[in-house]
């Protein structure tokens, strides 16, 4: 999850001068291990972020925003994809953070099936020989 988020990152030349590049992933990871469970993100997340890099919350938050922000900036296009929707403006950290979730899993789960498929047509092809 952590290693898709910074992939997320690049695609959006967003680098590790920003705080947020560093907190996102983990903001991401923490958020998908917590999705079936009612969670709200400045509550539940923020502080244990904060707790690790000694931040508090509300700079937890601005620094994820402001790399939300760049990534607006650098790769709109990209950021709508995620998203899901055909969004007019920048999204807030949360929302952002939610959506990333969703794309990030959805995107695993639809490659792993795209490389089953490979698979399992090799296999086919090779047994029909």
């Amino acid at each position: 999850m952590e290693n898709a988020t910074l992939q997320v990152l690049s695609k959006c030349n967003i680098t590790p001068k920003y705080k947020g590049y560093t907190y996102l992933p983990v903001a991401v990871r923490l958020a998908d291990q917590y999705m079936r469970e009612p969670l709200c993100i400045m509550a539940d997340i923020y502080p244990v972020i904060g707790q690790i890099y000694d931040e508090s919350p509300r700079k937890v938050e601005r620094a994820i925003r402001k790399v939300v922000e760049v990534g607006w900036q650098n790769n709109r296009e990209y950021m709508v994809e995620i998203m899901g929707f055909g969004a007019k403006k920048c999204p807030g950290s949360a929302q952002f953070i939610d959506a990333l979730v969703y794309y990030i899993n959805w995107k695993m789960t639809h490659t792993s099936q795209q490389e089953c498929r490979g698979i399992l047509e090799t296999q086919l092809i090779h047994s029909q020989l």
